[in-house]
């Protein structure tokens, strides 16, 4: 007898086959390179593998679906709504450290997410919130009643089953038992700025574009020079952007430019070039008002307040 897509016990058992830490991202329309380089893949690195840390990729009729073993890049909102524009993406992130996530974006945007295991309207976001209240009914993917209620129990199980429910495909068993098209993820060029890469401002900053874009590029090469870059290049390729009001470039960097290279090595040490490449990714941002604040976010507080000061003097 044929397993529907709908079958909780089959979900279970690919829950567990993938672990305790894992994020399922489908994408509908693309093959399987052009869903991993949607992601963020190096170029250099997309090439078949036997299974491994890499993320790996596999067609699914008319959806590619994206498995990262440990990984969360697909449970990412930002991340994933740049991977659905033009198309649709889910994505279930399980990980029994943290808050398990489904996410379900289109043309660009989150449509609804929550926590599988705890689903409450209030916690509930996205352009339509509602918009799969009727098949999460049907799944019993609802808010526990009471402290004796354990309809969390299987939340990541019952989400798988909404993803499939969604894209009409199932999640084959031994889906990394054999090669697969894979790659090294880095969500960094493709994801954008995220709120927490900026300073909160009380007030808008009363400062023409250009002002606020040149002062945002010389806070980053302070902030380059203080951690010993001394040859950061904003002129060089970055996969096509414009030139900025201070003749530097933004918008998304290629990761094969020469600033896309450098880029790859400061994102390889977090715990020393972290502040600097969440201000990077911010200054390059097409918007000045969120490229002067991501660049005023690793400051202190006197030393924002002095910049300001100037910048509207």
């Amino acid at each position: 007898m044929l397993l529907r897509v709908d079958d909780l016990d089959y979900a279970r058992k690919r829950v567990a086959e993938f672990g305790p830490a894992f994020t399922l991202t489908w994408v509908k329309g693309v093959d399987e390179q052009a869903a991993l380089r949607r992601m963020g893949a190096y170029p250099d690195t997309l090439e078949v593998r036997e299974p491994g840390t890499h993320a790996a990729a596999l067609p699914l009729g008319a959806w590619t679906l994206v498995i990262e073993p440990g990984g969360r890049a697909g449970g990412d909102h930002v991340l994933l709504e740049a991977v659905s524009r033009e198309t649709e993406a889910i994505s279930l992130l399980r990980d029994d450290k943290a808050t398990p996530r489904f996410t379900y974006a289109r043309s660009g945007r989150t449509e609804v997410a929550f926590d599988p295991a705890y689903p409450s309207p209030e916690l509930t976001w996205g352009a339509e919130p509602n918009l799969l209240d009727h098949l999460m009914h049907a799944l019993n993917l609802r808010e526990p009643d009471s402290e004796d209620d354990d309809s969390w129990r299987d939340a990541e199980a019952k989400a798988l089953v909404l993803a499939q429910r969604l894209t009409n495909v199932r999640v084959p068993a031994g889906a990394l038992d054999v090669p697969r098209m894979s790659a090294v993820l880095e969500p960094w060029f493709v994801g954008g700025v995220r709120p927490g890469d900026l300073l909160r401002l009380r007030t808008p900053v009363d400062a023409s574009p250009a002002d606020k874009r040149q002062t945002a590029v010389s806070l980053l090469h302070r902030l380059a020079i203080e951690m010993d870059i001394s040859d950061l290049d904003l002129d060089s390729d970055a996969g096509g952007s414009e030139p900025g009001e201070a003749g530097s470039v933004f918008g998304p960097v290629n990761p094969e430019s020469a600033l896309g290279r450098r880029a790859r090595e400061w994102l390889a040490d977090p715990l020393t070039y972290g502040d600097f490449t969440t201000a990077l990714r911010g200054v390059l941002d097409p918007d000045p008002d969120v490229a002067l604040r991501a660049a005023l976010r690793p400051l202190n507080p006197d030393e924002r307040a002095a910049v300001l000061a100037k910048l509207t003097a």
